[in-house]
């Protein structure tokens, strides 16, 4: 008998109980109050409309996290090559990674709530209204998210068979399909990258928080030039619309997707996508020396591996940017918000660097690359990504505030820990 998505989901549910190392529920709590303090503090310095901006800061900078997230509940996990081979059907396997996006969406909705509560203090309808917009980011990160991944991830499933099909006709392997008279001289169309699985989920996450800012000042009481409610309900409906249509479209292909990301991970049954390094990634490999090389075999695989890492880089560097651009009346909620989610990205992707598939211990001490250059390497990556994405947009918002010590001061910060950690980690 087929296993059911209800059967799957708590079968999950029991494994995620029995292996997991946290409690979401305490981390929500614990990040609401982190948030709520912030915000009650930034209400009685400032008035509402500091409080009210510290509180969107706060809860973009954590939808943005979720948002980034949803790939890993849906197809980058540990145990998604096994569900791949398991005889379950798309259709469960799909429900359980949807249950998986929504119940993590819904915790990051009730921390950012819970930071919201100090609003009430001040005016309660305007609390409905910040209510209604982590409502709004808790069905993005939900529906319209998972269904934008998903997509993503069929695009590439299907590029990756074409193209082992076309292989194998080519190797002799499969000798039933020949290539007809009208398909010998064809050009086959280039098969869509595996950055799709990281930059598609990050332009849709783009558009939802650029969404939510156009209606800044309706939070509080203000009136916007684009009314908020119908964006608002663009954005939930267009949620809604986009995870039936996966549903019905996706769910046979789950099991597809699983295997055949899975395979890109482990580098089989798939073609490798190794590009040279670009621009920029030659002139650092040039001051490193030595270093250079296991610095070229990170970023490319950081590049193939992890594109989540340059689709979120470019998120912050395009709020920085605005922030510089647009000299917002409240600038230091904007800054401490972004340059801390970057900060606990970097941190997050720095250690990436030292895990499999990046990095191979045993493999790499029988190479006669010393342990310092590798190292060095690895420290001269997260460096380039954070003076790229980071560093250089933090300092230009800094400086075109009126007051630029506190932002100058948070990207000082955050640089000094994020390269302190990478240089002292074993």
């Amino acid at each position: 008998m087929a296993m059911t998505s209800a059967e799957l989901i708590r079968w999950s549910s029991l494994h995620e109980k029995r292996a997991r190392t946290g409690n979401a529920v305490v981390v929500a709590l614990v990040a609401g109050a982190a948030l709520a303090g912030w915000v009650w503090w930034r209400t009685r310095e400032g008035g509402l409309s500091a409080g009210s901006h510290a509180w969107l800061a706060g809860a973009l900078a954590a939808f943005a996290v979720a948002f980034m997230r949803v790939p890993f509940h849906l197809y980058w996990r540990a145990d998604a090559a096994l569900l791949a081979q398991l005889p379950i059907e798309g259709g469960p396997l799909l429900d359980a990674a949807l249950w998986r996006c929504t119940r993590a969406a819904a915790a990051t909705t009730a921390a950012v709530a819970i930071g919201a509560a100090p609003l009430a203090e001040v005016h309660a309808e305007l609390l409905l209204r910040h209510l209604a917009v982590a409502g709004v980011l808790g069905l993005a990160a939900a529906l319209f998210l998972p269904a934008v991944a998903i997509w993503a991830a069929s695009l590439v499933a299907v590029s990756q068979g074409d193209r082992i099909a076309q292989l194998r006709v080519a190797a002799g392997i499969d000798r039933e399909r020949r290539p007809t008279p009208s398909s010998e001289g064809a050009v086959a169309p280039p098969a869509p990258s595996t950055a799709a699985l990281g930059a598609f989920p990050g332009f849709a996450s783009t558009l939802v928080i650029v969404g939510v800012l156009l209606g800044t000042s309706w939070l509080t009481g203000g009136d916007p030039r684009v009314p908020a409610p119908i964006v608002l309900a663009s954005i939930a409906g267009a949620s809604v619309l986009a995870i039936l249509a996966t549903r019905a479209s996706a769910a046979t292909m789950m099991g597809r997707i699983l295997r055949d990301v899975s395979a890109l991970d482990r580098q089989r049954l798939a073609a490798l996508e190794i590009h040279p390094p670009s621009g920029i990634e030659r002139a650092i490999g040039r001051l490193i020396g030595d270093a250079a090389l296991p610095y070229f075999k990170d970023a490319r695989l950081m590049r193939r591996r992890y594109p989540m890492a340059y689709a979120l880089g470019a998120l912050v560097f395009l709020t920085l940017v605005i922030i510089g651009i647009a000299q917002p009346d409240d600038p230091d909620s904007w800054l401490t918000a972004a340059l801390v989610g970057a900060t606990a990205y970097g941190l997050a992707v720095g250690a990436r660097l030292h895990r499999p598939p990046i990095e191979h211990a045993k493999l790499s001490s029988t190479l006669p690359i010393t342990t310092m250059a590798r190292r060095r390497a690895k420290v001269a990556w997260v460096i380039g990504w954070w003076l790229i994405f980071v560093l250089a947009p933090a300092l230009f918002a800094a400086l075109r505030q009126a007051d630029p010590i506190a932002g100058l001061a948070l990207a000082a910060g955050g640089t000094l820990l994020v390269i302190g950690a990478a240089t002292l980690r074993k």
